[in-house]
């Protein structure tokens, strides 16, 4: 048995995580996370208060794990290229951990997780204000949610099994939606 003084919370989250990547987020339980870490599930409880707060703990790693990939691809872009790198990443970080992402693009299951989704929140609305198209305007608007649209829209269907075709071919697909949305972008 782990002692106690051995867990943190940052052990606590990347077990929960890999437990959500291997089995499922409907199949993580507190009980499920201690005994992967071979502690008590008392013991999980002083870095979390319930399992809804642990899920959303792991969603706002993700959330922060891709802001801070998309920093350091961003630099030095802008319009359609720094658009087009959020839409890629978001995508490949989808991917590493599916499970967690389909939570996270399903909004009525994202408004349980707070802390995830203000994070999400704040990070599309940074992108976007860098790029003007949070400015007023119904135009400008209706082209943002449509880009937002293609990019989330695109991912749960991808993971949703609903699109078929090698990988290449589905990131080929991929890119050709994004240059049509971003086309209609007043950038």
């Amino acid at each position: 048995m782990v002692k106690r003084r051995t867990l943190t919370r940052e052990k606590v989250l990347t077990q929960a995580g890999q437990l959500i990547a291997e089995r499922g987020i409907d199949q993580l339980t507190i009980r499920e996370v201690a005994a992967a870490l071979d502690v008590r599930p008392q013991s999980i409880y002083n870095y979390v208060s319930s399992l809804n707060e642990l899920i959303d703990q792991v969603g706002l790693r993700f959330v922060t794990d891709l802001e801070s990939r998309l920093l350091t691809q961003l630099v030095g872009l802008a319009g359609d290229q720094a658009l087009m790198v959020f839409a890629q990443e978001m995508r490949r970080a989808c991917h590493r951990q599916p499970n967690l992402a389909c939570l996270l693009l399903d909004p009525h299951q994202l408004t349980t997780l707070s802390r995830t989704h203000a994070a999400l929140v704040t990070l599309y609305q940074r992108l976007f204000t860098s790029l003007h198209l949070e400015e007023q305007g119904q135009a400008r608007s209706a082209a943002a949610t449509l880009y937002r649209s293609a990019v989330f829209g695109f991912i749960v269907q991808e993971l949703g099994g609903f699109l078929h075709g090698t990988p290449t071919q589905l990131d080929q697909r991929f890119d050709q939606v994004l240059q049509l949305a971003i086309a209609q972008l007043p950038i």
